[in-house]
């Protein structure tokens, strides 16, 4: 499934709704609850989608935000990309596409074996 990206409208929208300041707000973006950024959009904007896209978070107005590079940044390298790469990992593994790996090379699975006084020998 490909992402879906904002309309011109929609950001067009977005951006009048926030009268040129970054709308990030709370946790979500690394500030504290109930803040908001504010901070100058003339420098450079990013249109982000407040329920990810790819949890099923629509391109609309009411589920965008006209965001500052750095909150938009914030928010998906501590919150987006996680969740994703964590839903990726897992449905993975159920599609059997993701062995589990030997956390240790003389695990019960691997080919060493570690001896009780101390190192170790090929199985």
């Amino acid at each position: 499934m490909s992402r879906r990206e904002f309309s011109k409208p929609v950001r067009r929208e977005m951006l009048q709704r926030s009268g040129g300041k970054c709308e990030a707000k709370g946790e979500l973006f690394g500030l504290a609850e109930g803040v908001r950024c504010n901070a100058d959009l003339a420098y450079g904007v990013r249109f982000e989608h407040v329920l990810p896209d790819y949890i099923g978070g629509a391109p609309t107005p009411e589920n965008g935000a006209a965001v500052c590079p750095k909150c938009w940044r914030w928010k998906t390298d501590n919150h987006d990309r996680p969740i994703a790469d964590k839903t990726r990992r897992v449905s993975e593994k159920r599609q059997g596409l993701r062995q589990k790996r030997s956390s240790f090379p003389t695990a019960r699975t691997g080919s060493w074996k570690g001896k009780i006084g101390g190192g170790v020998e090929r199985r």
